[in-house]
């Protein structure tokens, strides 16, 4: 009898022993369930898309954390349309930053909350960003961008091939974000009437996405320039300024204005003397025909589509490592004034090789012949000029290969060129450096699973599959006990 209680003594403890150890557990992973779901959600949620559409980038992240006041991000949308994916991508931002609230707003629920901010329409999973000081609408379409590639088989195909589409809503956000935080808000003045080229659509979409507005301007008929002209913007000229306009222009820079001055190989300096003056005032002067550069590993295709070599000067010192190129098509050389007043500080942004050379152009036929007896040296494709003066600082850039901003250039070089762009207006204007991401191609369905779906997988992970094994664990161990 006596070893009999010894045996069922020792069963019971070993069932108690595996009863309480299977608790525990238990306890443990609710735990770990709940810590994990209490952390944000870009270390929880893993972007399986391949070129990582939703994972913010580093300058994104530090640029989100310096944030110093409160921020509401109101994301319109119904349950039943929810995009899942965007959800989280807002919620990175909002973990990574206490101050960042989001909210989604029903508009079925909610029907006059638009009201506050637009009577237009409202696309459905667009989001308004808000501070205290002013909001902005980030439209739907516009962190999902559709473009059409070819319109004839896109009508032919209804709407199912010939389009693409891509993310763009990293910068869009951040774009945002610096617009409702700002202090400043530049304005940049294009000017007209000297057969300036328009600046392509995506380049103004950019600038217009990082809270640069653009007017245009016709000094013409005026008798002072704008007060709250942040930069003037000449794009191509065909022709030269007026003395009027010249004069306005002068005064405008000799008071700490910024000029942005772009040109390209059908430049003639000794047609436009008015305009020469002036960058002639800031050390920096045209040559006449088009560079070719003579080193083949400095140019892509054509001698004259040239990889400069990117100088040192605070607009290019930070992006140099992120943006090791930069394509300068068609441009005609600058020179740099050497003796200049001690005020003024003069810098070559992007030069060529020594091997370069120049040929004038027939028309618009340009030879990449080098021609008899031309000489072989390096040419500045781009400068910047700086002055200290009584209402500020003056400031120029001057490129004189101005097909920098068609977007198939841009493209060879991983958006380098409007990297530079964008930061060379960000300095002429006194404003930080805006993170600029350029849109990523979607070209591969996604795998998008809904929030409901994520928690049933959750919960059968974190707990059925556990409780299960506890189950097991039970009825095996009241088996033994029978035996």
């Amino acid at each position: 009898m006596k070893n009999n209680q010894t045996f069922w003594g020792r069963q019971t403890k070993a069932g108690t022993y595996t009863t309480v150890i299977t608790l525990v557990l238990l306890a443990v992973l609710v735990v770990v369930n709940l810590f994990v779901g209490a952390l944000p959600k870009q270390y929880t949620v893993i972007d399986t898309t391949a070129n990582d559409l939703y994972t913010l980038t580093e300058g994104t992240e530090t640029s989100v954390k310096a944030i110093r006041e409160p921020i509401t991000l109101y994301y319109i949308t119904t349950p039943s349309s929810e995009d899942a994916q965007l959800t989280t991508f807002l919620e990175r931002f909002s973990s990574l930053n206490s101050l960042i609230a989001l909210k989604k707003i029903d508009p079925t629920t909610h029907p006059t909350f638009l009201d506050a901010y637009t009577t237009d329409e409202v696309s459905e999973n667009s989001v308004i960003v808000e501070s205290e000081r002013r909001f902005k609408l980030v439209d739907y379409f516009d962190i999902y961008l559709v473009e059409i590639t070819d319109y004839m088989t896109y009508l032919q195909s209804g709407g199912a091939a010939g389009v693409s589409f891509s993310f763009a809503g990293e910068s869009a956000i951040t774009g945002a974000l610096d617009f409702v935080t700002t202090d400043k808000l530049p304005t940049i003045y294009q000017l007209t009437g000297h057969g300036e080229s328009e600046l392509p659509a995506t380049l103004a979409t950019q600038l217009k996405q990082n809270n640069l507005a653009l007017e245009s301007l016709h000094l013409l008929t005026l008798t002072e320039m704008p007060a709250d002209a942040d930069c003037i913007l000449i794009n191509a000229p065909t022709a030269d300024l007026q003395e009027h306009e010249a004069s306005l222009l002068s005064a405008y820079l000799a008071q700490g204005g910024h000029l942005f001055l772009m040109t390209d190989y059908r430049f003639d300096p000794a047609a436009c003397p008015n305009l020469r003056a002036i960058t002639a005032q800031y050390g920096i002067e045209a040559e006449a025909g088009v560079v070719m550069e003579g080193s083949s590993n400095r140019y892509f295709q054509y001698p004259y589509f040239i990889i400069p070599e990117i100088g040192a000067h605070e607009i290019t010192q930070e992006l140099a490592s992120q943006y090791p190129y930069v394509l300068i098509p068609a441009a005609h050389g600058l020179t740099l004034q050497e003796n200049v007043r001690s005020s003024l500080n003069v810098s070559p942004l992007f030069t060529t090789s020594a091997k370069s050379f120049v040929t004038q152009p027939e028309g618009d036929k340009v030879s990449t012949l080098k021609p008899e007896g031309a000489e072989e040296r390096s040419f500045v494709l781009g400068a910047a000029a700086s002055e200290t003066v009584d209402g500020g600082e003056t400031k120029l850039v001057w490129l004189s290969g101005a097909q920098i901003q068609t977007e198939t250039f841009n493209q060879y070089v991983s958006n380098g060129n409007y990297a530079y762009l964008q930061q060379m207006i960000d300095w002429m204007c006194e404003r930080e450096q805006v993170i600029t991401v350029p849109p990523i191609a979607i070209e591969e369905s996604m795998l998008t699973v809904s929030e409901l779906s994520a928690n049933l997988i959750g919960t059968v992970i974190m707990a059925i599959i556990p409780l299960s094994f506890a189950v097991f664990g039970t009825v095996y161990w009241l088996k033994r006990r029978r035996r």
